[in-house]
């Protein structure tokens, strides 16, 4: 015997369930359109060879690469235009903007930190590091930062594990 169980009707204003199973494929059939502009800006964003590396999904995050300030600024305007077509917000509070560059040319590096770069209006803050997905990503592309991070949480869980032990 099967039971169907069917709820009232309502009115979805925004977004999707946060962490439902079908979250983020429908994010993906949502986005898939933004994501398609993104790749057909003409010089605009980051390439391997002839394929397109400059907006990369997952879940309900999108990541945008670009060379330049000016061209960041170009993916975010596409971003924009996008938004006011769909009636979507992107949220500059939840986003970050890092430089990768050489640390050698610190005066460069110094300059990228005043760049501003923005969101549905909205300024996007510049950080040095930042964790995506537990794993934290710094602008000297080194990896200290986050094996530090997963060393002090084995060692907290080592000890839980002696205290769950010694009781």
């Amino acid at each position: 015997m099967v039971w169907l169980i069917a709820s009232e009707y309502f009115v979805a204003h925004n977004g999707v369930k946060q962490d439902g199973v079908a979250s983020p494929v429908l994010f993906c059939i949502y986005i898939d359109d933004l994501l398609v502009r993104l790749a057909q800006s003409a010089d605009v964003g980051c390439f391997i060879g002839f394929n397109f590396v400059g907006a990369l999904a997952y879940a309900d995050d999108i990541v945008l690469i670009a060379p330049t300030p000016s061209a960041m600024r170009q993916l975010l305007l596409i971003c924009d235009m996008y938004a006011a077509e769909y009636d979507i917000m992107f949220n500059a509070n939840k986003s970050k903007f890092m430089y990768f560059g050489a640390q050698n040319r610190r005066s460069l590096h110094n300059a990228m930190k005043e760049c501003i770069v923005e969101i549905g209006g909205n300024r996007i803050l510049h950080v040095d590091s930042f964790s995506h997905f537990g794993h934290i990503i710094t602008s000297k592309l080194d990896e200290s930062e986050d094996i530090l991070q997963k060393h002090n949480c084995f060692i907290g869980q080592v000890n839980n594990v002696l205290c769950f032990l010694n009781n």
